[in-house]
């Protein structure tokens, strides 16, 4: 491998099978550093523990990337020692990589006649093909199962039980500290989903056995979270 451009800093990340881990950020994409894949693409290919690595890598670099300057004083920020953090030298202000929570729900009803269903939805942005699951971020003050509710809510328009959590995923595509929290929960038989026209496109229900092609990524907590609805298993917190 070339060496890396001037300037360019290690990080340590840890360790992967007891061989210790770095990342670095470069200005530039530089083609003799070797091939350079996004990171949705390359976590596809590769799948777990090496996904996951690469998201941290990435959300680490970009957190340190935008959090620069102290934001009481304006300061740049030294390093802490050991840490994925930041500390000011003019005013003392103690900036770790905070984490950003957001939440995910597999909704499911019964039919009247039996049917087993599963509400996906088209956003109006971003990977707009994809049929997914309704999600958002954690607000201040709110539990994650009280973000379940609002975000169901105002996205589609429906009241859900039965919230249970299922599992976890950081989410490097989102920002920096983003951490995805699955969950699962029911709507009422007769439940008619409302998109919303800002963040959601369309929704609809799925019978479990008849699912759309355009599902997400199949390294990511939705794809997990859709997968365990269709066969379902011990969740990923079990």
């Amino acid at each position: 491998m070339a060496d890396l451009p001037a300037g360019a800093e290690l990080v340590p990340l840890g360790s992967l099978d007891g061989t210790r881990v770095w990342a670095t950020g470069l200005p530039t994409v530089d083609d003799q550093l070797g091939d350079w894949h996004s990171w949705p693409a390359m976590a596809d290919k590769v799948g777990e523990p090496l996904a996951a690595l690469a998201g941290r890598a990435l959300q680490v670099i970009t957190w340190r990337r935008t959090h620069r300057f102290c934001g009481g004083c304006a300061t740049e920020l030294a390093d802490v020692p050991d840490e994925h953090a930041r500390r000011c030298p003019g005013c003392n202000l103690y900036v770790p990589m905070q984490l950003s929570p957001a939440v995910l729900a597999a909704i499911t009803r019964t039919t009247h006649v039996g049917a087993a269903e599963l509400l996906l939805v088209r956003h109006a942005y971003g990977a707009t093909a994809v049929w997914a699951l309704v999600a958002g971020f954690v607000e201040a003050g709110e539990t994650l199962e009280e973000a379940v509710h609002r975000e169901v809510d105002e996205e589609v328009g429906l009241a859900v039980h039965d919230i249970a959590y299922f599992g976890s995923q950081p989410w490097a595509m989102s920002g920096p500290g983003v951490l995805l929290a699955g969950f699962t929960a029911r709507a009422a038989p007769d439940a008619v989903p409302v998109a919303d026209g800002r963040e959601i496109a369309e929704a609809r229900w799925f019978a479990l056995d008849d699912l759309p092609a355009e599902l997400p990524a199949g390294y990511s907590i939705s794809r997990w979270l859709i997968e365990h609805q269709r066969s379902p298993r011990p969740s990923a917190a079990q």
